[in-house]
C-alpha cells in the first residue's frame, strides 16, 4: 500500500524465450490430434514430459481429454463461442468425470507454460469476441509442425 492509500501493483510479466519460433513439436501434438492417432500423440507427449513416467494414463483417455482443444482445427472455419468455451470448463472440472482424472494424469512442462497461457488466454479473447475464424489456415501457415 501506498502512503495514500492506494494499492501498486508490480507486474513482471512473463516472458519465454522462443529463438526458433513455435516449437514444431506442438504442430506435430495438434496434427495427430486432429487425425485421431492417439499413440503418435501419446508418444509425443511423454517425449516431451506431458505424461509423467510412471502415469498409468491409456492413450485413448489422452486422445478424448484433449481431441476437443483441437476442434477449431477439424474445419475450414470456426465459431469461437462462450457456450463452446462453458463445455470445455465444465468437462475439465466435473470431479467425477474421465476427462477430469485424464488431467490430474498430466503435466505441463515449464518450456510450454507461456504458450499454453497465450493460447488459452487468445481462445478465451475469440469466444467473448463470439468470432468465427479460419483457425486452421492460421495453424497451418504459423504453427511449424502442423501442415508437414
Amino acid at each position: 500500500l501506498l502512503p495514500d492509500g492506494r494499492m501498486c501493483v508490480i507486474d513482471f510479466g512473463g516472458v519465454a524465450k522462443l529463438p526458433g519460433g513455435l516449437p514444431p513439436t506442438l504442430g506435430w501434438l495438434m496434427r495427430f490430434a486432429v487425425a485421431g492417432d492417439s499413440e503418435k500423440l501419446f508418444e509425443t507427449l511423454r517425449e516431451e514430459g506431458f505424461v509423467p513416467p510412471g502415469a498409468k494414463v491409456p492413450a485413448e483417455h489422452v486422445y478424448a481429454y484433449l481431441a476437443p482443444f483441437v476442434e477449431p482445427l477439424r474445419t475450414d472455419t470456426f465459431h469461437f463461442t462462450r457456450r463452446w468455451m462453458q463445455r470445455q470448463a465444465e468437462r475439465l472440472g466435473d470431479l467425477g468425470g474421465q476427462d477430469f482424472r485424464t488431467g490430474r494424469s498430466l503435466n505441463l512442462p515449464p518450456q510450454y507454460l507461456m504458450i499454453h497461457r497465450v493460447l488459452t488466454g487468445s481462445t478465451g479473447i475469440l469466444c467473448q469476441l463470439d468470432a468465427e475464424v479460419p483457425a486452421r489456415e492460421i495453424v497451418e501457415r504459423w504453427q511449424p509442425g502442423f501442415a508437414e
